[in-house]
């Protein structure tokens, strides 16, 4: 028998002997090997580009499931973007409520307290910074930290991550931290220990990616020198006490009272917590890769289609030699079935693994450059969805190449060059 005559051009793979080894129907085995061979007699099949349209489409929405899933953990969880506490008292320039720390440290209901000794604008490495001071008083200290760990010492500061950027930091490295008030001005050196999402605090000064913040004895250490008065500068910065409250609740029914008692109860310094503006201007922007997904997603689906019409077309000899040796209307939409389920599942192979890596990069790059924790989340059962997704739209897009292929009768197919 001529070449041109062969239905099999080209040596079988290793993966259709297995298939056929197993007992697999006719239909099954050619639709697997039209789906890896690229020749087919003197043409040429564009398996290439299909793998590669699938394959993308295939990491575009993986990728997509995961940015789309980490954006809504990240908005549901205020800790991630510098909130974990539930309740912020602030005085607003005014003198604090004396009453207020007992009562919250004499509250069951209240887990965690940080208090504040006021803030304001140092230069840091020369650098204008809103510089928050606070220090545990129950519990860790409410700020939420990026990378490294909160300032527990004199001489540590943390920093936003846009402001790490701009002073020209990194964990690890010296800042120098100079005030200048009045009489004084004092340059100290920080060591930088942590990246920190910080809360919308001082009149929105500080916040996500911007702004510092070190312990309340760093304070001290900044604004008192060692001489006779230093004892006297301290008892003053304490005495000030200006610089608010924040509180974390139980995540139980008391925990929400309590929220509702001092809220009303300080209704004039009590605030829940505020969400970044920049955090909901963020959300727009998951427009970009949502667009961006669906047009990957249209493009696998197109190149598909084309795979599957260019190969039924070039095919077709193969088609009356398959219809002249028995094959009914059936089998042979099942070859072209097969075919593109094969593809699909080849792309879901090696798609769904590179698009769960590109999608938590993707979105760990967007997250670091915004300022807030980086958490992100694999939406497990939407990626099965998206699976069984592919796999149902390849078979719809088989349908057309395959009812045209059923339509042909096997003389006018052998008779085609």
């Amino acid at each position: 028998m001529r070449s041109g005559d062969q239905a099999v051009a080209s040596r079988p793979s290793v993966v259709v002997a297995q298939l056929a080894a197993t007992g697999a129907p006719p239909s099954a085995v050619i639709g697997v090997r039209n789906a890896l061979q690229r020749r087919s007699g003197g043409s040429t099949v564009p398996v290439g580009s299909a793998f590669l349209g699938t394959v993308l489409a295939v990491i575009a929405l993986c990728g997509t499931a995961v940015f789309g899933a980490s954006l809504s953990h990240l908005t549901a969880t205020p800790r991630l973007y510098g909130d974990p506490f539930q309740l912020s008292f602030n005085p607003n320039g005014g003198p604090s409520d004396p009453t207020l720390l007992p009562r919250l440290e004499h509250d069951s209901a209240i887990t965690g307290i940080t208090k504040g000794a006021g803030g304001g604008e140092l230069s840091i490495n020369k650098v204008i910074t809103w510089t928050l001071a606070a220090s545990p008083v129950r519990g860790r200290p409410l700020f939420s930290t990026v990378d490294g760990h909160l300032p527990n010492g004199a001489g540590q500061i943390a920093l936003g991550a846009t402001t790490m950027r701009l002073v020209g930091a990194h964990l690890g490295s010296v800042v120098h931290v100079t005030i200048s008030k009045g009489a004084l001005k004092r340059t100290v050196p920080f060591r930088v220990v942590s990246q920190v999402s910080l809360p919308v605090l001082a009149a929105g000064s500080v916040g996500l990616g911007t702004g510092a913040l070190i312990t309340i004895p760093g304070l001290e250490h900044l604004f008192c020198p060692p001489n006779p008065g230093q004892l006297a500068c301290r008892q003053r910065l304490e005495n000030q006490g200006d610089g608010g409250i924040l509180a974390s609740v139980a995540s139980d029914p008391r925990g929400q009272a309590a929220i509702s008692h001092y809220l009303d109860s300080y209704s004039s310094i009590a605030t829940l917590p505020i969400t970044p503006t920049s955090l909901v201007n963020f959300g727009e922007t998951v427009n970009f890769p949502l667009i961006f997904g669906a047009m990957l997603a249209v493009f696998g689906v197109a190149t598909l289609l084309h795979l599957l019409v260019v190969s039924v077309t070039r095919r077709r000899r193969e088609i009356g030699l398959l219809k002249v040796l028995g094959f009914v209307n059936g089998q042979v939409a099942s070859t072209v079935a097969w075919q593109a389920t094969t593809l699909a599942l080849v792309g879901i192979v090696l798609g769904v693994p590179i698009g769960l890596v590109v999608g938590q990069a993707v979105w760990r790059a967007f997250a670091n450059n915004l300022g807030v924790v980086p958490a992100p989340v694999v939406p497990i059962w939407l990626i099965v969805v998206l699976v069984a997704g592919v796999l149902t739209v390849a078979n719809v897009i088989a349908i057309a190449p395959a009812l045209a292929a059923t339509r042909s009768k096997p003389g006018e197919l052998l008779r085609t060059s």
